[in-house]
């Protein structure tokens, strides 16, 4: 089951909730104020781990291999 992110336009209470995924586009309760709340994009990092263990973002951070490349295509740096 999927975890959704739901932001309270009168509390401003951000908050997430574990639904199936058939109630998606169903508006959550918020737990502060219990008033109706739409669900909101959620954030996200990525990154990767090199050889050394060293990790590195790969994406929401600009360019991913900090080349020529845009964060949309790395196919000219590899």
């Amino acid at each position: 089951m999927p975890i959704y992110e739901y932001v309270c336009s009168d509390c401003k209470n951000r908050f997430e909730q574990l639904r199936p995924v058939s109630r998606a586009d169903e508006d959550a309760a918020c737990p502060k104020c219990k008033r109706s709340c739409k669900r909101v994009p959620s954030k996200f990092a990525s990154f990767a781990k090199s050889a050394d263990g060293s990790s590195a973002p790969i994406a929401g951070a600009g360019g991913g291999c900090g080349g020529s490349c845009g964060a949309s295509s790395c196919a000219s740096c590899h």
